[in-house]
């Protein structure tokens, strides 16, 4: 078993496989993968957050993979927890030193692939998986803002107003992002 943490944060395997996930395991391309962990459970001063059934990363992108072994598997997972466990993983590659990350569904039985979840999480079929390559987002919501500010107001097509209240504004909403996860 191997534990990672950075406090307050722990990233645990479990040693048990099941036997449904060796299909899941079999399509995995591991092709220019750094490392990978399999039954990952990610906690948070011991209170279980999410548990994930690959996590594989390399270089600074970390790719955290939720296996359902059927169609109603994934309808029971619900959009709100699909856009939670996005969020966690988020977090987690930030706390991890990942620059950015994914966060996938793979379904055995569906045809095709489809979003779920306010993140728009991709939900990719199980035939899929082999030739799949994840979409990579950012870990650092505020460097996001910050390219937005910059391309708002360096752009010569439509160019944004300068106005010095708005300015102000948008660098505090800024900072008040920054703060709140120092």
């Amino acid at each position: 078993m191997v534990e990672l943490r950075s406090e307050p944060y722990t990233l645990k395997t479990r040693p048990d496989v099941i036997d449904t996930e060796q299909e899941f395991r079999d399509n995995l391309n591991l092709a220019g993968v750094n490392g990978a962990h399999f039954n990952v459970v990610a906690s948070k001063n011991s209170a279980v957050l999410a548990e994930y059934d690959a996590m594989l990363w390399r270089d600074d992108k970390v790719w955290f993979i939720e296996y359902k072994d059927s169609h109603a598997a994934n309808k029971r997972m619900s959009a709100k927890k699909v856009q939670q466990i996005s969020d966690i993983s988020r977090n987690l590659a930030r706390i991890f030193g990942f620059a950015e990350y994914n966060f996938t569904i793979v379904v055995k039985g569906i045809e095709e692939l489809v979003l779920k979840g306010g993140a728009e999480t991709e939900v990719v079929p199980l035939d899929d998986l082999s030739e799949y390559q994840p979409k990579y987002s950012s870990a650092y919501l505020e460097l996001d803002n910050i390219d937005k500010l910059i391309s708002k107001y360096t752009r010569t097509e439509n160019p944004a107003e300068l106005n010095r209240d708005k300015i102000v504004t948008e660098l505090n909403n800024l900072k008040a992002m920054i703060t709140q996860n120092i």
